[in-house]
């Protein structure tokens, strides 16, 4: 978005410090106090001339009032806004008829996101002074971000009038309101006049190509995304545009070039995912576009669009009910949402939702669903027919209107967790992305998600999920345990190691870590420390029939022939159905 690029909260140097009695008298004054007045100097030389002259404690009220409202200028640009608060307040009581005061106080409240705040200081600036240039700057600014576009549009025209070389600030902000209003032709006659005054100006190219593109003049758009491409070839803007200007010209394989490009400047832009994603859908990279969908709900889990894409990829992957469910969690987060309504009915899905749709459930009903739900926390040892029914009754509530977020965020984790034990990666990953959506500081959806991730083999977004649950959380042991799992798949042994320790440090009573543990160090050619690891997990559990299949694994490479067969044959009379265990003996040519 055009938006996104200029930064209207802005007040640039040549609008802050006009001529005022105040400013003519320190302007006098020596060469550290006119750092202050100076429109030439830097924002830190700002603090440090205005800061000798409150320090110094022999100036007026107004010039004192200036040299706060100045400084206060200065921490809001360095976004230290606390002392921006204090300063810009003191200098309000200092001089309440100062115009530069109440307009450096509506550049605050631009930065803050106050719009309301930011218009009403404006106005105050504007009534004290009507032929400050800055006063009608901050007051467009919060007109713009408050929508009142055609007020805005008049006042940046005013400071023109008023200021006329002031072009270079007013084009592209006035450009941006007429392109927020829909006026994309006197949109481009800004942004061209703005090129005029500065050829090289990225930003006013990157605008004007963004207008061109909604008027589907996608040479003009493409060649403008081009040029800034090549005079910032660092910046994700060009490769966006461009990218989208190529899908729309038919060369969807192009596009997700340029959308992989733009990633990887810019890998926390969601939006970018979601282009990439619809990029190789068209190229009939579904597998890919997968990928991106999921990338884009790990970034804001609050996007329907996202999961409506994501459902009509995985129903061209030949998984429809997958597909129908995540189209229906687009629905879950927007009632009516109309492209996930016209997803389902072309995919022949819509007869579906209305099937399923249900009614509020009884007290009864919903409390026995709810149970049914939510006890299976710790426990490991279902059936898959205990599974469905967990998920059967998860599905109920979730169907069923009613519930908050909190006992939405339960419902969908369980779901998720059974989902997962079923091998149901994709429909366990997005219910825990659904749970994150309810409850964004759910260390449990985190490292489910986590387990999903790896079970898609994403083991880079297996462990981001697992190290935010870690930050959630930080004594939580499974969430180290699971991070170590998916280390040791990528066969980076030693950090799986270091997680384990801090799981067992956190809790030695749970066995797994110690047989996971036994795992990696075994992988690191630390036989004896493994074998220590599984009697540590034997002890703990005396039924964990992995632990003694893994122990018999290398005490047979330690070249323990009898000790790997009597672990197997252990590990077999735990779990008669744990094949590995029978190949390990049939490998030692034993008897079970």
């Amino acid at each position: 978005m055009i938006g996104s690029r200029i930064l209207t909260a802005i007040c640039l140097g040549s609008f802050v410090a006009l001529a005022t009695p105040a400013a003519r008298a320190l302007a006098q004054a020596d060469n550290l106090l006119r750092l202050c007045a100076s429109d030439d100097t830097t924002v830190d030389e700002w603090v440090a001339g205005c800061s000798a002259i409150i320090a110094a404690g022999q100036a007026s009220d107004s010039q004192l009032a200036f040299a706060h409202a100045k400084r206060g200028l200065a921490y809001t640009i360095k976004r230290d806004l606390a002392k921006a608060q204090d300063d810009l307040d003191t200098a309000a009581k200092l001089d309440p008829n100062s115009a530069m005061v109440f307009a450096n106080r509506a550049n605050f409240f631009l930065v803050t996101h106050h719009y309301d705040r930011a218009l009403q200081e404006a106005e105050k600036a504007v009534k004290l002074a009507p032929e400050y240039p800055t006063a009608y700057y901050s007051r467009g600014g919060a007109e713009l971000n408050l929508g009142q576009y055609d007020r805005a549009i008049a006042d940046y025209s005013t400071v023109l009038r008023l200021r006329p070389q002031a072009g270079t600030t007013i084009y592209p902000v006035r450009g941006l309101a007429y392109h927020r209003k829909g006026d994309e032709d006197r949109a481009i006659a800004d942004y061209d006049a703005m090129l005029k005054l500065a050829p090289n100006d990225v930003g006013a190219l990157l605008s004007r190509g963004d207008a061109l593109r909604n008027k589907k003049e996608l040479k003009r758009a493409a060649d403008d995304y081009s040029a800034a491409i090549k005079l910032a070839p660092d910046q994700a803007g060009g490769w966006k545009g461009r990218g989208l200007i190529r899908v729309m010209m038919q060369d969807p394989k192009g596009g997700a070039e340029d959308f992989s490009e733009a990633i990887r400047l810019s890998p926390q832009d969601g939006d970018l995912y979601i282009n990439r994603g619809v990029a190789r859908s068209f190229a009939g990279d579904n597998t890919g576009a997968l990928d991106d969908y999921d990338s884009a709900l790990r970034l804001n889990p609050q996007q329907p669009l996202t999961y409506v894409n994501r459902g009509d990829v995985l129903n061209g992957l030949g998984r429809r009910a997958e597909g129908v469910a995540s189209i229906k969690q687009a629905l879950e987060l927007s009632p009516g949402f109309p492209p996930a309504l016209d997803t389902l009915k072309k995919i022949g899905a819509l007869g579906e939702i209305k099937k399923t749709k249900r009614a509020a459930l009884s007290r009864g009903r919903l409390n026995e669903d709810y149970r049914l739900c939510t006890f299976p926390v710790s426990s490991v040892n279902f059936s898959v027919r205990h599974v469905n029914d967990v998920i059967a009754a998860c599905t109920a509530l979730i169907e069923s209107p009613g519930g908050n977020a909190e006992n939405r965020a339960l419902v969908y984790l369980q779901r998720g967790a059974m989902y997962r034990r079923l091998g149901e990666f994709e429909l366990a990953l997005a219910d825990f992305t659904m749970s994150i959506h309810y409850d964004p500081n759910s260390a449990y959806a985190y490292t489910g998600r986590g387990n999903a991730e790896r079970g898609l083999d994403r083991l880079d977004q297996a462990i981001a999920d697992h190290s935010k649950a870690i930050e959630l959380k930080p004594d939580y042991a499974v969430a180290y345990s699971n991070r170590g799992n998916a280390f040791e798949d990528k066969k980076e042994y030693q950090r799986a190691v270091a997680d384990f320790d801090a799981a067992i440090k956190l809790d030695a009573h749970d066995a797994s870590f110690f047989n996971n543990r036994g795992i990696a160090k075994a992988d690191l050619g630390d036989k004896a420390g493994a074998i220590a690891d599984y009697d540590a997990a034997i002890k703990l559990d005396a039924h964990y029939a992995v632990a003694f299949y893994n122990r018999g694994n290398v005490r047979r490479d330690a070249g323990d022939k009898e000790g790997a067969i009597a672990d197997y044959r252990a590990a077999l009379k735990i779990d008669p159905d744990l094949q590995q265990a029978a190949d390990g003996l049939k490998e030692l040519k034993a008897k079970r």
